[in-house]
């Protein structure tokens, strides 16, 4: 089984390790638009028609799924993708619904990629949940992303700054739980404890992308389970963009959550042609 992952570059490698706890033998395609990133302060347009390309070089790769583990590309681009997909495409959303659930009381920060906050996708939800116009908060957090990106030398550093000076101060005083709508931001939870609060709790829609992934290709998952990852995985590796870069730093991120790509898969990373599908990866 083949499963492509598509994100504007490092972040969607939290999805990925989600899909993985339930789907630890797929081969999986992770296919990062470093060329075009940051998404968040792209228009909708651009957004959907990067995506487009992404899903049309997935389709040529053979795959059985395309996850879009990226918050913006999925308000933009999910809804005209999946009127003629020929395979499932499962977007990501802000787990708005779980954080209002679990935390009935006070109010619910959502941070978000500027695409994302000012989406109708976004508006449409908080009006169809129970108290999601009158308790949730989002901030568009625009730049922090790119922080997080570059996972250079000062990287946390700099998001701290970023969380203390632009965060913080528009932080409802009852919050109760952070909603993370850019899957970048899941990499940052330590520092969101840190600078926000170590009571206010931290909700990402990862595990249900994973869960609804395994419903569409018929694949039983038991409530309430979180399967633990896999020490080794199938994961070719992809970008549009300063390939011998990002690469390494996605296999870092990896084995820093205890996930090794296999050997072979290690050597099969090479740079997605910019301008159309002009050859299918090989398999492993």
């Amino acid at each position: 089984m083949r499963i492509g992952i598509f994100d504007s570059g490092l972040g969607g490698l939290s999805t990925l390790l989600a899909c993985l706890r339930y789907l630890p033998d797929a081969h999986y395609l992770f296919y990062g638009d470093s060329a075009h990133a940051p998404y968040g302060d792209k228009s909708p347009a651009q957004v959907r028609q990067w995506t487009q390309a992404a899903y049309a070089w997935f389709i040529a790769a053979g795959v059985d799924a395309v996850v879009l583990a990226c918050n913006t590309a999925t308000s933009a681009a999910v809804a005209p993708l999946r009127e003629r997909a020929d395979v499932p495409v499962i977007g990501i959303e802000p787990a708005i619904k779980k954080a209002l659930i679990d935390h009935p009381q006070g109010d619910i920060l959502l941070l978000a990629t500027a695409v994302t906050v000012k989406g109708v996708k976004l508006q449409e939800l908080l009006h169809r949940l129970e108290g999601g116009q009158e308790r949730v908060r989002p901030l568009a957090c625009s730049g922090l992303a790119e922080i997080i990106e570059t996972q250079d030398a000062e990287w946390r550093e700099r998001v701290s700054r970023y969380l203390q000076v632009q965060v913080r101060p528009a932080q409802p005083q009852d919050t109760r739980a952070i909603v993370l709508g850019c899957t970048h931001y899941c990499w940052i939870g330590d520092l969101i404890h840190d600078v926000l609060g170590r009571d206010i709790a931290i909700v990402d829609g990862n595990d249900g992308v994973a869960r609804q992934l395994c419903h569409r290709l018929g694949v039983p998952t038991e409530a309430g389970v979180v399967p633990p990852l896999p020490d080794h995985a199938r994961i070719s590796l992809y970008f549009t963009t300063d390939n011998p870069v990002k690469s390494p730093l996605a296999r870092q991120l990896l084995a820093a959550n205890g996930v090794r790509m296999n050997s072979n898969q290690d050597q099969n990373v090479f740079l997605v042609p910019q301008q159309g599908v002009s050859r299918r990866p090989s398999d492993p």
